[in-house]
């Protein structure tokens, strides 16, 4: 049984109210997270600035005293990533960012993997994606697609996504208990993910970040 991921649940701002935390998330998704002593670019006004290695790229966290306050730095953000209050940014080319909570996150690469992977934590980028791929799938999906094509025995290349869903299950068993198994209590935030590869259907529950996955047709 699920219920609409909307409908309760905590928040993004909520999940993400210090750097500390966005950094534990990435890292539980699987990233490499390392903080440099490399100051982020100055004029955004916050309280304070981190610059993190993710991977092979790096991400800029500016904290703020208020999601109020980030919100009124994020504004000024042109929508192509190109510029702050009329003004050029200080990264060559256009950026990525998203806000949540207290929290103003800009990635000035183009990375695919990295932009889904943020996008997936933060929700939609307030900004163009910069080159990245035309579909945002959260996390969770890649993990779907893998586990059950290795339960089909085919390429992932080859399974194609139906459609993706939040949802919010009732036990760790993500709604898909084993014969006799004893599921931990929930609620656990995840996804409904149904897959396709020729003829053949398929459909996967996951956690949030695809850290589970559980097949409804593994065989």
């Amino acid at each position: 049984m699920l219920v609409v991921f909307a409908a309760c649940g905590p928040r993004t701002e909520d999940r993400f109210a210090s750097a500390q935390a966005l950094a534990s998330a990435l890292r539980e998704a699987g990233a490499a997270v390392q903080e440099t002593a490399a100051l982020p670019p100055p004029g955004f006004d916050a309280q304070t600035a981190r610059t993190m290695q993710v991977n092979d790229g790096l991400v800029y966290v500016y904290e703020y005293g208020s999601p109020e306050g980030a919100q009124a730095i994020a504004a000024q953000i042109g929508p192509e990533g190109l510029g702050l209050s009329g003004e050029g940014m200080p990264w060559d080319g256009r950026v990525s960012a998203w806000q949540a909570g207290k929290l103003l996150v800009i990635y000035p690469g183009t990375d695919g993997g990295l932009l889904l992977l943020l996008s997936g934590l933060l929700g939609d980028p307030l900004t163009a994606l910069a080159e990245g791929p035309e579909e945002p799938y959260p996390p969770a999906v890649a993990a779907a697609i893998s586990s059950w094509a290795e339960a089909q025995g085919m390429d992932p290349a080859s399974v194609e996504v139906v459609s993706y869903m939040a949802a919010e299950w009732l036990d760790g068993c993500l709604g898909l208990p084993g014969p006799g198994e004893s599921c931990a209590p929930g609620p656990v935030r995840g996804w409904v993910v149904d897959l396709q590869a020729g003829d053949r259907l398929g459909s996967a529950h996951t956690d949030d970040l695809g850290l589970r996955v559980r097949l409804t047709s593994p065989e």
